[in-house]
């Protein structure tokens, strides 16, 4: 008897990982190809570096064909040569050269020379504003990086965002979060949007005076929630219907970002790492939500979530099992 082979299932699948207010994320398309969104922190007893290895496993991943690095600080890229060396990577996607910023200091300047260092021999494509990064069945544009944004809006963009101030904040910069990879992620219908930890007055850069994006189905909380980042010129803008931070339990989520969450047109849900002291009880998203409630003793449960081609999508809490589909 002849048994036809196993095919993936024709989803989009992302494994958001617990690294306590750093980013990791894999990425599994239909067509098996893989990719690592940041890394985590490295030291703490190799912690980050074993959540991902965890949820890789889950995944059944044993190599990334991409790992796309946002951005240069150490609690995203400084863990990706250890993934490397347990998980081999094929193509380094970055945002290229740092700019001069002589504030850049401390664990943060050496995690990005260590990254520097870590290129060398290996395939890496620095990518500007309207680039594509190549992943099968998915359209990544590429809508920020390196503190540039991109000059023409995608199909749906261009209209004028209501959300903008008079007056946007000034630029500054203290450490590369300005210089974040921020991506537009098109799957069939569905459409997810995803910063890194891009700052206030770089989202207004992008999304000012008007909406060069349109709206998305799924928003990839920026900066862990915090409240340098995630104004309601980007927030409600993109009118996302679901939400997931990447957050700590002592870091992101701040009040002003949960509200602004909260008060964003069309969201039906916010999905949280971690319950959140700094947003209190009153703020953080239902419990059913969260995927780790306490630090101690945490468990590093990540949340996973599967879109398909007609832009419906389901999330799951790895911690309670307790998942919902969201509708195009």
């Amino acid at each position: 008897m002849f048994i036809l082979p196993l095919t993936a299932a024709d989803t989009l699948d992302f494994w958001v990982v617990d690294v306590e207010g750093g980013k990791a994320i894999i990425v599994r398309n239909p067509s098996g190809q893989t990719m690592l969104i940041d890394g985590g922190m490295p030291g703490f007893n190799d912690r980050d570096l074993n959540r991902v290895l965890a949820a890789a496993q889950d995944a059944g991943v044993k190599r990334f064909d991409v790992a796309l690095i946002t951005h240069y600080d150490v609690d995203h890229v400084g863990n990706v040569p250890n993934i490397d060396s347990k998980l081999p990577i094929t193509l380094l996607v970055d945002h290229g050269p740092l700019l001069p910023n002589p504030k850049l200091a401390g664990i943060n300047r050496r995690a990005a020379d260590a990254y520097v260092a870590f290129l060398r021999g290996r395939k890496r494509l620095s990518v500007k504003p309207g680039d594509t990064i190549p992943f099968r069945d998915v359209r990544i544009t590429v809508v920020t990086s390196n503190e540039q944004v991109i000059s023409k809006p995608l199909s749906g963009g261009g209209i004028a965002n209501d959300a903008c101030p008079a007056e946007g904040p000034a630029q500054t910069r203290d450490d590369d979060n300005a210089a974040s990879i921020g991506t537009v992620w098109q799957f069939g219908r569905f459409r997810m949007a995803d910063f890194g930890d891009l700052v206030k007055w770089a989202e207004y850069k992008l999304m000012c005076p008007k909406n060069p994006i349109g709206t998305v189905d799924l928003f990839m909380v920026s900066h862990h929630g915090l409240d340098r980042s995630n104004s309601p010129a980007l927030v409600h803008a993109l009118r996302p219907k679901v939400a997931i931070s990447n957050n700590g339990e002592r870091k992101g989520i701040s009040p002003e970002v949960a509200r602004t969450l909260r008060s964003s047109p069309g969201l039906e849900d916010v999905w949280q790492l971690h319950y959140s002291t700094t947003a209190g009880p009153d703020l953080n998203t239902s419990e059913q939500y969260i995927a780790n409630m306490k630090a101690q003793g945490c468990q590093g449960h990540w949340i996973k979530i599967s879109a398909r081609r007609d832009g419906s999508f389901t999330v799951t809490n790895t911690r309670n099992n307790v998942s919902k589909t969201y509708k195009k």
